[in-house]
């Protein structure tokens, strides 16, 4: 044998072997890859399972102002629990409705009543001109509850707080 017929040889041995890796390569059947999956956790288990503030069950409306935008919200709380409908009336005239429910989160020195999947009002269809709102509550030096919108970047925006059933206002 000479040289050349050496590497005649060696050049399709070589050929056969990838055709043999390609194959192998082709014809392996790709593997479900196992990711671990977050448990399924009902809405009511992302809550604090204590009461975190008992008087804040019931009806109240929530007033706040943010770039000339006012915004109405009625709230009603059951527990850690609730729902608020606000209503945004623009500068301009435009408004915006949204729905979402809500949650207490315990802080510091106070709590966080959580927005979450803003819709349209009496539906299930997400309002995306609607930003969920995040209220920080927390209890003063004198012993007072302040309420404050922190959802946006224009900082926490104080907000007004009537209960709906005995007609009391807190400047929160």
């Amino acid at each position: 044998m000479n040289i050349q017929t050496n590497l005649n040889k060696a050049f399709s041995f070589s050929l056969v072997a990838l055709s043999a890796t390609s194959l192998s390569f082709a014809t392996i059947t790709p593997v479900k890859v196992a990711f671990a999956r977050p448990a399924q956790v009902k809405f009511q288990a992302l809550v604090s399972p204590r009461l975190i503030n008992k008087g804040m069950n019931g009806r109240w409306n929530l007033q706040w102002k943010v770039n000339g935008w006012l915004y109405k919200g009625r709230l009603k709380m059951d527990g850690n629990l609730g729902t608020m409908v606000v209503n945004v009336t623009g500068p301009n005239g435009r408004r915006v409705d949204a729905e979402q429910r809500m949650n207490m989160h315990p802080e510091r020195n106070g709590y966080t009543l959580q927005g979450n999947r803003p819709t349209y009002p009496g539906r299930n269809a997400i309002n995306l001109d609607y930003q969920a709102d995040s209220f920080h509550v927390e209890l003063d030096d004198s012993g007072n509850w302040s309420m404050k919108n922190c959802s946006d970047d224009s900082g926490c925006i104080p907000v007004k707080v009537t209960q709906i059933n005995s007609g009391l206002t807190h400047r929160y």
